[in-house]
């Protein structure tokens, strides 16, 4: 009899061995690798939800567990839902049958649940409607707060004065509401930049900046010189990038150096600066982060190509904010051949990626796989929890292609 038993135990346990794991169903292991959608876990749950500066953002989390039929057919909506939300609102999903500890703290008992974080992290709200994209994001955005000032003739000095060493950012519209978009820009630079909204019918303000094409972004300081034109794609990311490298770069107190500054170092107003002799100090070696350096063959014109572009964009939004701070860059792989040699990140089947290091001691881990939204994102999980390996440069970081400072323009008389 006890024999017996034992085979039984035996046969149990070989058969759960045998049973597949709980899959995620977004992340690296959903079946979509395009869609937006956070995956949640243990180790990064607290970083994205809880984290100080993310309390001002409304955040849906989705409890689901695998092997619910319900679950699965919603995960296209979902997806979907995170695409128009992006940037507005953190879509994010947790699978209760792998962080049952997470998904007991929120007392879920039935799947799929969704919920909200509103802003400030109090009074977690549960979705009780239709189970599609549509209903769903406009539930969402009823619990959404902006910080953009509307603009007018009559307060925008005293907008420009408040905070006078600080850059701030006007978005010009002929639209009688403030953009999403623009709203949750406001979220994401609250405490850093200082939004404001100006109507076409504005003509005092519109006029004083010789606004004439409608949406436009300025970026202005009092005592300024020549306000600083958005002239990128009007997508979220690109915006985010370009404001948030000049809140952090350009907050001088001296008003004439700002665009001379910014004409002389074009890479410090770059959301992607690409790695040269001239810029390392600024955008790697002399700043306080550990530097992703991404390295891929160069166009035509000497431009970062535009899929790995996106990529290393989508992956840098998610990473804004952290303890650690992320200097993301790139580096012609073919005019710095000894530099991506000595770091084992040599583009020829494709972009590679390394984290450097410098400080008391320059070390640097790479990447062995090529550049994908996955590996990336996989890569850098594995660097902020320490579980990667280092290799030394006793000498210090490897020597770049010596450049000059191009000339500057002279003025026309």
């Amino acid at each position: 009899m006890a024999a017996r038993s034992t085979h039984l135990l035996l046969a149990a346990a070989l058969l759960a061995a045998a049973m597949p794991a709980s899959a995620d169903l977004y992340g690296r292991e959903g079946k979509d690798k395009e869609c937006l959608v956070e995956e949640l876990n243990n180790l990064n749950f607290h970083t994205h939800i809880k984290k100080p500066d993310s309390m001002n953002h409304v955040k849906l989390i989705e409890f689901y567990k695998d092997d619910a039929a319900n679950a699965k057919s919603f995960t296209k909506d979902y997806c979907s839902l995170a695409k128009q939300l992006r940037g507005i609102i953190k879509v994010t999903a947790i699978n209760c049958g792998k962080q049952k500890k997470i998904c007991d703290e929120y007392s879920v008992t039935s799947f799929p649940t969704l919920k909200v974080i509103p802003p400030g992290g109090f009074g977690v709200t549960e979705y009780t409607g239709e189970r599609n994209d549509k209903a769903v994001y406009t539930w969402a955005l009823k619990f959404m707060t902006h910080f953009v000032e509307k603009i007018t003739a009559d307060n925008i000095d005293a907008f420009l004065n408040k905070e006078a060493g600080k850059f701030k950012a006007l978005l010009f519209t002929d639209k009688p509401k403030t953009p999403l978009m623009w709203r949750g820009l406001s979220v994401d630079l609250k405490g850093k930049m200082t939004l404001g909204i100006v109507n076409k019918d504005e003509k005092g303000v519109v006029s004083r900046y010789k606004v004439s094409k409608f949406p436009t972004i300025l970026v202005v300081k009092p005592g300024q010189k020549k306000p600083i034109k958005y002239d990128d794609k009007f997508e979220v990311r690109e915006i985010f990038e370009f404001l948030n490298k000049y809140q952090e770069t350009f907050a001088l107190e001296n008003n004439a150096a700002d665009e001379e500054l910014a004409l002389k170092k074009p890479w410090l107003a770059e959301a992607i600066p690409e790695l040269t002799s001239l810029s390392a100090q600024d955008v790697c070696y002399g700043a306080d982060a550990w530097c992703v350096i991404v390295s891929s063959k160069a166009t035509a014109d000497g431009k970062l190509d535009k899929n790995v572009y996106d990529i290393v964009m989508a992956t840098k939004s998610k990473h804004s904010g952290e303890k650690v701070k992320l200097a993301f860059m790139w580096i012609n792989s073919d005019r710095e051949s000894a530099f991506v040699k000595a770091l084992d990140i040599e583009a020829t089947d494709g972009a590679k990626v390394a984290v450097l290091r410098t400080g008391k001691r320059t070390r640097f881990a790479k990447d062995d796989t090529a550049l994908s939204q996955s590996s990336l994102e996989r890569f850098l999980e594995r660097v902020l929890n320490s579980d990667v390996q280092y290799t030394n440069l006793k000498e210090g970081p490897p020597a770049l292609t010596e450049m000059k400072m191009p000339e500057p323009e002279k003025k026309k008389k």
